[in-house]
């Protein structure tokens, strides 16, 4: 699969990274594998979200909307954009591996 300049400069991606894993490699039939890094075309087929019926629509709203919590949580909190920058970073992975529709992003974990 080839991938479009503004893929990997967008993603973050480096195209001859040595954390970049050949196609098939730690995959499993139609999962993401053990790397973190993805093209868009493989986040968008194997989103878990995708799997339980949210559309793409509907999830990049859901990840927008997380994005910006957070900004704006952080920006409040007075906290290094670093330190934003960081927890967004996480819940893009998070939701990489878990589907939106069985983690809400409003409830918390101690409820």
């Amino acid at each position: 699969m080839a991938m479009l300049p503004s893929d990997s400069l967008h993603h973050g991606i480096v195209e001859n990274s040595p954390y970049r894993t050949a196609k098939g490699v730690n995959q499993e039939a139609g999962k993401l594998g053990a790397s973190w890094y993805f093209s868009r075309k493989e986040i968008e087929e194997n989103s878990p979200s995708k799997k339980d019926g949210i559309d793409l629509k509907k999830e990049s709203y859901l990840r927008k909307s997380y994005c910006t919590y957070l900004q704006d949580l952080g920006m409040r909190l007075k906290v290094p954009q670093v330190t934003i920058a960081t927890s967004i970073v996480f819940c893009h992975r998070f939701y990489l591996r878990q589907s939106h529709a069985k983690n809400d992003r409003r409830v918390s974990v101690s409820q």
